[in-house]
Parts: structure tokens; sequence; C-alpha cells
């Protein structure tokens, strides 16, 4: 089991972040229909796991993945088995730490669909609702603390990310 890793909040991740938007739809051009920061390194002010800057890329029709590969390929990302595939994910790559350059994770996904509205509104509820991040950001300490593996972290961020939502909603969660 390994031990997570938090890395304290590093005010360069949203500008790494751009820099890689800009060289993806560069690269890609009209192929990838949107790009947004998520993950832990999209959450101003919180720590995140690994210091990882997660990128998610929306493509409108699920046959242009062969055709975007190359290009995102081309940028030293490599292609790695996704476990998240079940979720809509139809790819993932990843770039490895350089130097001073962030450690990046892609994952490709149709821009319509439900994991990216998931992955988006779950940013958007931790950075922007009162208190979520603070809470966030305790409870990613408390995990990191105890110890916990990749499995019960990402178990236990969902758990929060439910309890955000059905705040939001009013205590009705809706489907």
């Amino acid at each position: 089991m390994s031990q997570l890793v938090l890395y304290a909040y590093d005010p360069r991740w949203p500008q790494a972040f751009e820099q890689m938007k800009s060289s993806l739809r560069f690269a890609a051009e009209g192929l990838i229909s949107a790009v947004e920061h998520v993950g832990g390194t999209a959450i101003p002010m919180a720590p995140a796991r690994d210091g990882v800057v997660d990128l998610l890329i929306g493509v409108d029709d699920t046959d242009q993945l062969a055709e975007v590969a190359p290009y995102i390929e081309g940028l030293r990302f490599s292609a790695v088995d996704t476990r998240l595939a079940e979720e809509g994910v139809l790819a993932e790559y990843r770039r490895r730490r350089f130097g001073s350059t962030p450690a990046y994770r892609l994952l490709l996904t149709p821009a319509s669909g439900d994991f990216w509205r998931n992955a988006v509104r779950f940013r958007d509820a931790i950075a922007h609702c009162g208190g979520s991040t603070e809470r966030y950001v305790q409870l990613k300490r408390r995990l990191a603390i105890q110890g916990v593996d990749g499995a019960q972290y990402e178990l236990s961020k969902l758990v929060f990310f439910r309890h955000i939502e059905e705040q939001q909603s009013g205590g009705e969660l809706a489907e």
C-alpha cells in the first residue's frame, strides 16, 4: 500500500493548466471540444494528492479518439490503462514531472457525458461553496495523517462530494 502524499497548494498549478490547455488546443486543433482543470490542483488553496495537474479533455465524437491520440503523445504523454472506463473515460494519459514542471494526467471523455458533468460539478462545489474548500482540505489532511490508501482516499472524497451535493439540493439528491 502506497502512502498518500499531499502537496501544498502551488499557485503555479492554474498557470500550468492554462499552458497545457493551450498546447493541447494548438496541437489537436478542431479535435478537442473542451478542456477543464479538475482534481485537487483545481481547488484554490487546497493541497493536492501527488501534485498532479488533472485535465479533463472533451471530445464531441468518440471516433475522434484515434485522431487525438498522436497529438497528445507528441506532447510527451503516455497512454495508461484506465480504471475509469466504466465511468465513461475513453482514455487516460500521464506525463511525468520534469524539473519544476508538474506531472499531468489527461482524461479523455465525451464532453456531454456524465463523467464530464460530475467532475466539473465536484470541482465547482468544492471551490465555490461557502466553507466547502476548508472542510475538503481538512478531510484530505486527516486522510493523509491516517495513512489511507488510494482507494479509501477516493471513496472518502466521493462520500464528501455526495454530502455537498445533498446540501446544495436541499437534502434531495437528483438522479
